[in-house]
This record gives structure tokens, sequence and C-alpha cells, in this order.
């Protein structure tokens, strides 16, 4: 099974916490940026080395400096990148692979399982 990070900005905390269920409803291996992280970006963009997919929570299209820099990241480290919604900026647009919801992303990472 694809393993997953989870970014957004911290004013999504909510939708973070429900797709967090749902991951874990689904069993699906996952990683998600949290405030209490004391190791900052750094910590993040190893979880993005750790990771196979990156899915950004951004309700409104909304991804933040932090969430730019995730993508840019994850671009660079030739992963796979979905959104929950679509990006307005087109230049960040064109480094995601696609705009999922949470259940179709669940169904994608779980194409791979035995």
């Amino acid at each position: 099974m694809k393993r997953l990070y989870v970014c957004g900005s911290f004013r999504f905390t909510r939708e973070i916490e429900e797709l967090e269920n749902r991951l874990k409803q689904g069993n699906i291996e996952y990683q998600i940026s949290k405030k209490m992280d004391s190791r900052g970006i750094l910590g993040c963009l190893k979880k993005i080395d750790d990771a196979d997919v990156v899915y950004v929570v951004n309700p409104g299209g909304y991804i933040g400096k932090s969430g730019s820099v995730d993508i840019g990241y994850a671009y660079a480290r030739n992963k796979s990148i979905y959104a929950m919604h679509s990006v307005d900026d087109p230049a960040v647009m064109d480094l995601i692979s696609g705009v999922l919801s949470p259940k179709a992303l669940i169904d994608l990472l779980k194409e791979d399982s035995p």
C-alpha cells in the first residue's frame, strides 16, 4: 500500500482531523503535519521523503506558504501530489497531479494493497 503524507494550513485543523479519522478507518499508512512538531518544516520535508503520495487539504483552494513549500519539495522529489480542491495559482496547480476527494484518495491508496 502507498504511504501518505497529509499537509495543509493549520487553519484547516478540523478538516485534517476528519481526514485522519477516515484514513484510520481505511487502514491507510499516513503521516500528518502537526502544530506540535518541534522540527518545523524540516520535519515536514522528512515526512514527504518517507511518503509515496502527498495530499494537500486546502478548502477553498488555499494552500499558504508552508503548503507551497511542501508542494514544491514533493514535486522535486518526484512524489505524486493531490489536492482536495483546485489551487487558483496556475503555477502551483501545474505541480499537482490531480484533485481528489478524501474518498477518492483512499480508493487510490488501496489500489496497490494485496
